[in-house]
């Protein structure tokens, strides 16, 4: 947090910008064209952060620069005159909960305000980590699998880095893990009332901070047919089935109206195939300075294989004991490839609405994060037999060295 300069998370500006304007306006209501404070403004331009007609600054795919200019301070009515548009325009869940850290520093200058607020999003990190280590314990029952998960979970440096700034994603990747972790309490004690309410009210507070929430609906939707009962499994079926047919039946579930190009599936996924396979995957483990610069090769390399190995082992174990690890594993895989096909679609069918492709960044799978890490312990790990907790013990000191290599990649490229 202290380490990645202002404005140099995903899109901070722009949460801060809304952030900044719900409070110094005391509205949820934000102006569609103005809502870009002055203050702001000044410090993106010293900053070399303001985008130009192309969403690009200074910084975009340019990893040679640098600016370490001190922002000024700026007069309180600098915060209220409006020069232009930059709010992200997201619900307003996250930056209500962030407000509180906002009024603290409230007689602080720019880069005060935006550290106290950062402070929020850590600790919001630091939640999603305590959750993984629950989800831990409630498949395996043991301190050191829970623990492990909780490490490989909390150190996933995108997670960090996404973590070091102003960004609703922050929330809803939590509120997503407490509702997996609902879930896997269905999938071991049944289905209970309290259940449902629960995920009814996350799902509504999901909604409120990042609309991408809908697309982990099904899933657990299936989860709550299945623990109601497990003759209900065809309607479960049904329930992860559902949001692909009303993606290829061209339900009105995208956001604008119609009127852009109009690709097929398979003339999409050619197109969108290689930047999933080159692009996509490198930042979801860390792409820092504005989409400029990701982790060194070697590491992503390892990186890479690892995970083959681990999806190895997770496919082995679908063939071994069927018991609640077993259980969890396949919920894990369908909620992860549900969770990422709907992602996919969704996508294509903004491109058709549009005209352009909103594009797929890594982070966005980190509303499945818990899911995703627990298919590589569970892999990893079972491929040590009777060893488990060695392998285990081992993935998590990896993730830990590899967010150190993280750490110092993003201090070399700003300092």
């Amino acid at each position: 947090m202290i380490v990645v300069p202002v404005f140099q998370t995903p899109d901070e500006q722009a949460h801060f910008a809304q952030l900044s304007y719900m409070v110094e306006n005391k509205t949820l209501n934000i102006h569609p064209d103005k809502n870009l404070s002055l203050e702001i403004a000044t410090a993106e331009e010293i900053l070399g952060t303001r985008r130009d007609e192309f969403g690009n600054n200074k910084y975009t795919y340019h990893p040679e620069y640098k600016n370490n200019s001190p922002i000024p301070s700026l007069s309180i009515s600098s915060r209220i005159t409006y020069v232009g548009k930059e709010a992200a325009m997201y619900p307003p869940l996250y930056y209500l909960t962030a407000a509180p850290f906002y009024l603290l520093g409230y007689n602080l200058d720019l880069a005060g305000r935006i550290y106290l607020v950062r402070f929020w999003s850590a600790v919001l990190v630091l939640l999603l980590t305590v959750t993984a280590y629950k989800v831990g314990k409630i498949i395996w029952e043991d301190e050191i699998m829970a623990i492990s998960l909780a490490g490989i979970v909390g150190f996933q440096p995108m997670i960090s880095f996404v973590g070091a700034g102003t960004h609703p994603d922050n929330l809803v990747n939590l509120i997503s893990s407490v509702m997996i972790l609902i879930c896997l309490l269905v999938l071991k004690n049944g289905l209970r009332l309290r259940h449902i309410i629960l995920l009814a009210l996350l799902a509504w507070l999901g909604i409120q901070t990042k609309q991408t929430i809908f697309l982990l609906l099904p899933p657990l939707a299936a989860i709550v047919a299945y623990g109601w009962s497990k003759k209900l499994w065809p309607i479960a079926v049904v329930l992860l089935a559902l949001p692909i047919a009303a993606f290829a039946g061209r339900w009105p579930i995208v956001y604008m109206p119609a009127g852009g190009t109009d690709p097929g599936l398979a003339e999409y996924a050619k197109f969108r195939g290689n930047k999933l396979l080159f692009e996509m995957w490198p930042w979801f483990w860390g792409v820092f300075k504005w989409l400029g610069v990701v982790l060194p090769r070697l590491p992503m390399q390892i990186v890479t294989r690892v995970a083959g190995i681990s999806l190895i082992g997770a496919t082995l174990r679908l063939f071994q004991k069927r018991d609640f690890e077993f259980k969890t594993l396949v919920f894990f895989l369908l909620s992860a490839t549900s969770y990422g096909l709907y992602l996919f679609l969704w996508d294509w069918r903004l491109m058709q609405s549009v005209g352009y492709s909103h594009g797929l960044q890594g982070r966005y799978l980190f509303v499945v994060i818990v899911p995703i890490m627990g298919i590589f312990l569970t892999g990893f790990s079972s491929l040590f037999g009777r060893f488990k907790k060695v392998g285990a013990v081992l993935l998590a000191i990896g993730m830990i060295v590899l967010n150190l290599l993280a750490l110092r990649t993003v201090w070399l490229s700003y300092y």
